[in-house]
């Protein structure tokens, strides 16, 4: 690993993880596939319904702890799923443990304005409309036309039936549409960023295109949607933020941003008790982050989760 990747993002990981970890991180680094994950989609069916099936077929599951709809297959394949009718009918989707936690640490009531403010292709969209039971309202954003017809593809197969799908530059929403300012009680920043979870050892074009200064544009780019999209929270309104990436800069780096320019951010204590679970990082270089970034949560990548940073505000006016 140490050979093969980037000398500057080698020196990110020894800063962030524990030997431990990083042995952790190595392997990963060299899969060749992780286990499949699914959510049941509650709109259609229930967990007791998908287990009866897949037991019915021999394919061997575990139910996740701290997701409520969330299963891993133990030996089988995702291919196994893709002839029953729970696969086809959009009875179970296929999504990544780590992507499911932002929307189940949101306090969702039937009765919420929901955004998913950079939604492609779907996941979380479709996670909220079955928490939200296709009640009241969800806005899915995008600004690519390719990716809003693969979000519309996911919210049609998963019979969400709440969601207006539209078309803006997330760092412009509000002002080409001034009626969304303080209009949602929840919003999903799952922000673009690096994506440094998709190296993989095996693939040079996975990891070939890294460089510091692709971090350095992303994170302008999430403080520029990051810094338009508050404005469209109501006064106790909830925001999460995360990304599927480990560099600091796109992660600790914003959320400091976040506290330091909006002191009606406050930061809320994400604890899962989850075996990849690992703390923020408080310092990278020379830089020093505001200790409330603490609060905040790193998944560790491995055989059944990608990496991701997840971070939850409550907007509070004094």
């Amino acid at each position: 690993m140490r050979k093969i990747l980037d000398k500057e993002f080698i020196n990110k990981l020894e800063q962030i993880y524990s030997n431990d970890d990083l042995k952790i991180i190595e392997k990963w680094f060299s899969v060749e596939k992780r286990k499949t994950t699914f959510r049941v989609n509650t709109l259609k069916t229930t967990n007791e319904q998908v287990e009866k099936i897949l037991k019915e077929n021999n394919i061997n599951f575990k139910k996740v702890d701290f997701l409520k709809n969330a299963y891993i297959l133990e030996d089988s394949r995702e291919s196994d799923l893709w002839e029953l009718d729970i696969f086809k009918n959009g009875h179970i989707y296929l999504q990544s443990l780590s992507s499911q936690i932002p929307v189940e640490i949101l306090n969702i009531n039937e009765n919420d304005r929901i955004l998913d403010i950079t939604a492609a292709p779907g996941w979380k969209t479709s996670q909220v409309a079955a928490k939200l039971k296709n009640t009241w309202e969800i806005i899915a954003n995008d600004n690519n036309a390719i990716r809003i017809d693969k979000l519309k593809f996911t919210i049609n197969r998963q019979w969400c039936t709440n969601v207006e799908v539209v078309k803006n530059d997330a760092r412009n929403i509000w002002k080409n549409n001034p009626k969304y300012i303080d209009y949602f009680d929840k919003i999903i920043a799952d922000l673009p960023c690096s994506a440094e979870w998709k190296f993989n050892l095996n693939n040079e074009k996975s990891y070939a295109y890294w460089s510091q200064d692709i971090v350095n544009k992303n994170y302008k780019l999430q403080k520029e949607i990051i810094q338009n999209t508050i404005e469209l929270l109501k006064d106790n309104g909830e925001l999460v933020y995360s990304t599927c990436t480990i560099s600091p800069e796109e992660n600790e780096a914003i959320v400091h941003m976040i506290l330091w320019n909006y002191p009606e951010m406050k930061l809320e204590e994400i604890k899962l008790w989850y075996k990849y679970e690992r703390k923020w990082i408080n310092k990278i270089n020379e830089k020093v982050y505001r200790k409330e970034v603490e609060k905040t949560i790193r998944i560790l990548p491995s055989d059944e989760s990608e990496w991701f940073f997840i971070a939850k505000f409550k907007k509070i006016k004094n």
